[in-house]
């Protein structure tokens, strides 16, 4: 099982296409047996910013499977709309789980 924290700073002014954008491909992600733990738009700091615009947990049984939606062709045919709205990602992944 492999688990994902995803990190996403949306480009100014696409803030809708760039939700658009993960609303879509995160239906690809579940289609390749991904799940989608939780997804969320941090709190603001004091400042009025943000870590991120969204934050992604997301979970998918194996790097095969993670592999293939990464090249489904689908997905691969929104690059363009990635590049223009999705201004930053971070993601941190793990196949270790820890039993607390």
């Amino acid at each position: 099982m492999i688990h994902l924290v995803v990190r996403l700073g949306y480009a100014v002014g696409h803030e809708a296409e760039a939700a658009e954008y993960e609303r879509t491909v995160l239906g690809y992600f579940k289609e390749h047996g991904g799940v989608v733990l939780a997804a969320f738009r941090p709190a603001p700091w004091d400042d009025g910013t943000r870590a991120a615009d969204e934050i992604q947990v997301l979970r998918i049984p194996s790097r095969e499977r993670l592999d293939a939606y990464l090249s489904d062709e689908r997905r691969l045919a929104l690059a363009d709309v990635r590049a223009r709205a999705i201004a930053s990602t971070e993601v941190v992944m793990s196949e270790e789980t820890i039993a607390y």
